[in-house]
């Protein structure tokens, strides 16, 4: 069994919470004190977030490393509207991802003439 680590890719193994076996998310944080859980961000297959798992312990869950991932998809293009609402994500096996919460630093800086 793979130990997870954070953004490592996951199925559930049996439902937890209100989630149900086969689900899969990302995780999000590890932890090992009082014993070894980890907190899993559910997603659709799309990439939607669904809603979190606390507290699941590993042998809740399956670790999908990204060897599934064909080696010859790339990342192409990224596209962020005007107003900042989102931005897709373009892959050159055609797939487009959609973010929606983006989040931007605006800087201030002088310019000196």
């Amino acid at each position: 069994m793979l130990k997870a680590k954070r953004y490592d890719k996951v199925v559930l193994l049996e439902s937890v919470d209100n989630f149900p076996k086969d689900a899969w998310g990302a995780v999000v944080e590890v932890y090992t004190i009082p014993y070894e859980a980890y907190d899993i961000e559910i997603m659709t297959d799309d990439g939607r977030t669904i809603g979190l798992a606390d507290a699941v312990r590993p042998e809740q869950f399956e670790v999908k490393r990204n060897d599934s991932i064909p080696s010859d998809v790339r990342f192409q293009s990224v596209q962020i509207e005007k107003d900042g609402s989102h931005a897709i994500i373009g892959f050159s096996n055609g797939i487009q991802i959609t973010v929606t919460k983006l989040f931007f630093q605006k800087e201030k800086f002088d310019q000196k003439k």
